[in-house]
């Protein structure tokens, strides 16, 4: 985020329409986060989780996910899933210690399994990407 600011709330509003979105901002009413999810297979599918770096730290990210997590209660949902790298340091630990556990995708839905490979970046090899998921 921090190379490209995100100019303001409705900016994402726009750019992730049709999903929800959770925005953090700062006190001057600026987006320093964002997460955004969609149902899929049972799961609320958590797509994207960024915070600002020069705002790391601080719970955000946690209190982002938080909020993803309540509203997969409030739904009726099994839980929370989302596809990360397992090489990149900060990600797997993080969603780890949120309580989030690697899915095998022979145990996943169809869809979940599904969504993963289409995380795969091109020339990315797919066993850099895992499927987490967190029950409600």
């Amino acid at each position: 985020m921090s190379d490209n600011p995100i100019p303001d709330v409705a900016f994402l509003a726009r750019l992730f329409a049709g999903q929800q979105v959770w925005v953090a901002a700062d006190g001057a009413d600026r987006p320093v986060g964002f997460a955004v999810a969609g149902p899929l297979a049972g799961f609320l599918h958590l797509r994207e989780l960024s915070v600002d770096p020069a705002h790391g730290r601080r719970g955000i990210g946690r209190a982002l996910v938080g909020a993803v997590l309540a509203a997969a209660r409030a739904a009726g949902l099994a839980g929370v899933s989302l596809t990360t790298f397992r090489d990149v340091p900060f990600n797997q630990p993080f969603y780890a210690r949120l309580g989030f556990a690697e899915r095998h995708p022979g145990d996943a839905p169809d869809a979940l399994c599904r969504q993963l490979a289409a995380e795969v970046p091109d020339g990315v090899d797919p066993a850099r990407r895992l499927l987490m998921v967190r029950a409600c």
